[in-house]
């Protein structure tokens, strides 16, 4: 009989990018003393946004061009409760980049405990900001996000 080997949420997403890191703080506690919602939205949105300029998509780029980033669908799978206190550390990746848009996935760790904390993913266009119209990606950028794409991770 074969044992299933079993790889810690550290040891398994070890080669995605580390997009964010910090610690929870109370201020940023709802009603019940945990992380509020605003919390994980703010955490992902940074780390999305750290993820960006991996191909390219730098704060630089984006005020020369005129160009940002919109987000058109998100999900949040949340997997255990964060308390004041609790590091956090969030990895990233691309799992689809189109001529216009890309889509980064991301998974929350406690990297004290090695566990997953919540999952992120989200959809989001490349936006003309005085047109407030989607446009494509330069050459560059597309083919830089094309060779970072990887399978959405499964997670048990």
């Amino acid at each position: 009989m074969s044992e299933k080997m079993v790889v810690s949420p550290l040891q398994r997403f070890a080669d995605f990018t580390v997009s964010y890191q910090g610690m929870f703080y109370p201020m940023e506690t709802d009603h019940m003393g945990h992380a509020n919602v605003r919390y994980y939205s703010r955490v992902f949105n940074e780390s999305a946004y750290f993820t960006f300029t991996t191909v390219g998509i730098t704060p630089n780029y984006m005020r020369k061009n005129n160009r940002g980033m919109a987000a058109i669908t998100e999900n949040y799978e949340y997997k255990r409760e964060i308390l004041p206190g609790d590091l956090i550390q969030v990895r990233s990746c691309l799992i689809n980049f189109t001529p216009k848009s890309l889509h980064v996935w991301a998974v929350m760790i406690d990297p004290c405990t090695d566990e997953i904390c919540s999952i992120n993913d989200q959809i989001c266009v490349s936006l003309d900001t005085i047109k407030r119209k989607s446009v494509p990606w330069p050459k560059k950028i597309f083919e830089n996000g094309r060779k970072m794409i990887r399978s959405r991770p499964k997670i048990q």
